[in-house]
């Protein structure tokens, strides 16, 4: 694992990536890279799902019909809810993890009321997201996305950040093995900024 974390570059990139985000305080905290791509892909007709909220619920918000959003810190979901309370095509949930079992968790219960293959786009950006990510691909339309923040501490990458497992396969948990073959074949546009990353994938 890269485990260099104040290389000279390494600075310059947080530096830029600090700037960037004080510049957009509107923006999700996403890479740049996949901001500007999702921009595009997004569509007003999309329906989508969050897993941890914030910058990125309105921003989702303003380019989707319908957003379903999933939190599970109570402070957090309390101040996100009066942010987003003009937004009615926004459906915000508050819902806890079972940390001993977490795929009984609460915080999983949209993936199990949606219908198969029918939504276009799935952030996943908080908790238990290995059970997210496994949860998320019968429910993905054909075309549909899957965006998955910090994706180097997950899956298998050639990424020279500090954060990164790196590219060996037996970095990966047992959740993350399954979801990595389940999506082998799958088109994914890796982004970096230099200290993160944000990877989205394209269900067939």
């Amino acid at each position: 694992m890269f485990k260099q974390h104040h290389t000279p570059k390494y600075i310059v990139s947080r530096l830029k990536q600090i700037y960037f985000e004080k510049r957009n305080p509107t923006v999700p905290w996403l890479t740049k890279s996949s901001i500007e791509l999702l921009d595009q892909l997004l569509k007003p007709t999309d329906i989508g799902v969050e897993f941890g909220s914030g910058r990125s619920t309105h921003w989702l918000a303003q380019r989707s019909r319908l957003l379903h959003s999933v939190e599970n810190n109570e402070q957090w979901f309390k101040i996100v809810s009066k942010q987003i309370a003009h937004l009615n095509h926004v459906n915000y949930y508050f819902k806890s993890i079972n940390k001993s079992q977490p795929e009984k968790s609460d915080y999983l219960d949209i993936l199990k009321k949606l219908s198969s293959a029918s939504v276009d786009f799935i952030l996943n950006d908080g908790k238990i997201r290995d059970y997210v990510a496994l949860g998320s691909i019968a429910k993905l339309k054909s075309g549909g996305l899957f965006i998955l923040d910090n994706a180097e501490r997950y899956l298998p990458n050639n990424l020279k950040i500090p954060t990164s497992i790196g590219n060996e396969k037996q970095e990966l948990s047992k959740e993350w093995g399954r979801f990595a073959a389940k999506t082998e074949e799958w088109r994914k546009i890796w982004t970096t900024d230099g200290v993160s990353s944000t990877l989205i994938l394209f269900k067939p």
